[in-house]
């Protein structure tokens, strides 16, 4: 029998951690375990009862069926109108690309553009699934690490910008940090990225789940020509709906998103009829659930927040947005991966190591869950950390 291979891009392809640390939670939950998972991005919030009602309406006329590769017009539509609510802009139809939630666009943007010996650079620490997605596509991932903090300056992410440099990648609010790049921040990367004719990528998946009063800079407001610029978006952290699995690209670039779109069209073929309309009736209906769930949010940060500084030697930087603390823990294990295995089998409770967003010594925990599960959870973790002094 002869030998059977894998490529080598599977061969050299990591797991998702996030992904993996919800596999494990629910398998100890399953088996009866007291865990607590902090370690998951998915509010527990119930779903807008407008995306509910259109779910069901949808069910009963017993056509579920293909939709168009790019998109349904409906679900554009609401796509155009939520654009330019909040980026000024209104984008054709042909401007706009609907995929299997945020991740998929950004993942056909890189396959669109970038090829072997591209760089995209981004910034640590950075969303667990970027340097894998650049080398799946072809490219080499450039990390940008902080001198000091948890942000990176433009000097800096300036520096790492070569000949090779095909794109850049921008999250803010940042998953894991919950901090927000400053409109001089967000203003220069815009007019850099223009200046140097590479393209940036704008992750803008939690641009509106933000607390005390902050807003996110519109990179449209400092775009010449936004030929380069492609803001990434979905309902999955904006309505509580990761389950739809719906995001969407926009781009005044009709060829980039046209080249996305033949991405997309050969993998997914297209998106699940049932989700597209409830993602448009999530976009179009009562938009008081995202004050809600923000509110929700604040509060649980609030009281995670708290809880954290409880304990000696860990630093907090408190969130800006999202709904992730990234708490540096370096004094007590400076293995994130180490520290957060003993704090899963000595605590029972789950946090992702920062080593998987690029900095270790921290941990990203969340405050997606109810409030008593998330002071239960730091305390057992306050005790788990006193037999490591």
């Amino acid at each position: 029998m002869s030998d059977l291979t894998l490529s080598k891009r599977a061969q050299t392809i990591g797991d998702s951690p996030t992904l993996k640390i919800n596999a494990l939670a629910r398998a100890l939950k399953k088996e009866g375990k007291p865990l607590i998972h902090l370690g998951g991005g998915e509010p527990v919030f119930p779903a807008p009862q407008a995306a509910v009602d259109a779910i069901i309406a949808k069910a009963q006329t017993r056509k579920i069926k293909y939709t168009p590769s790019s998109g349904t017009p409906e679900l554009k539509a609401a796509v155009a109108q939520y654009t330019q609510t909040y980026y000024g802009r209104t984008p054709a139809p042909e401007n706009i690309l609907i995929s299997a939630g945020a991740k998929q666009v950004l993942f056909n943007f890189l396959l669109a553009t970038v090829g072997p010996g591209d760089e995209v650079v981004f910034s640590a620490p950075y969303w667990v699934s970027y340097p894998e997605m650049v080398k799946l596509a072809g490219g080499t991932p450039v990390v940008v690490r902080p001198a000091r903090g948890l942000q990176i300056t433009l000097a800096e992410l300036s520096a790492a910008i070569t000949d090779k440099t095909k794109a850049i990648l921008l999250n803010s609010p940042n998953n894991p940090s919950g901090l927000i790049f400053d409109e001089a921040f967000i203003k220069g990367v815009v007019e850099l990225a223009e200046k140097k004719n590479i393209f940036l990528f704008m992750d803008d998946i939690y641009h509106q789940l933000v607390f005390d009063g902050n807003k996110c800079p519109n990179p449209c407001a400092f775009s010449r020509n936004g030929q380069n610029l492609v803001i990434g978006n979905g309902v999955s952290k904006l309505y509580g709906l990761t389950g739809l699995r719906i995001g969407w690209g926009v781009s005044e670039n009709k060829a980039l998103i046209s080249a996305m779109g033949r991405m997309q069209a050969q993998s997914t073929s297209c998106n699940s009829d049932v989700s597209e309309v409830a993602a448009t009736a999530a976009l179009l209906g009562d938009q008081n659930c995202i004050k809600e769930l923000c509110s929700l949010l604040e509060q649980n940060r609030n009281v995670l927040v708290a809880e954290l500084q409880k304990i000696p030697h860990v630093t907090v930087h408190k969130p800006q947005g999202t709904f992730y603390c990234f708490a540096d823990f370096s004094r007590y294990h400076a293995d994130s991966q180490l520290l957060a295995q003993y704090l899963l089998e000595k605590a029972l409770v789950a946090v992702v190591p920062g080593k998987a967003f690029g900095m270790d010594g921290y941990l990203r925990i969340s405050f997606c869950a109810d409030q008593e599960s998330i002071v239960q959870g730091v305390q057992r973790i306050a005790v788990a950390l006193k037999n490591l002094l």
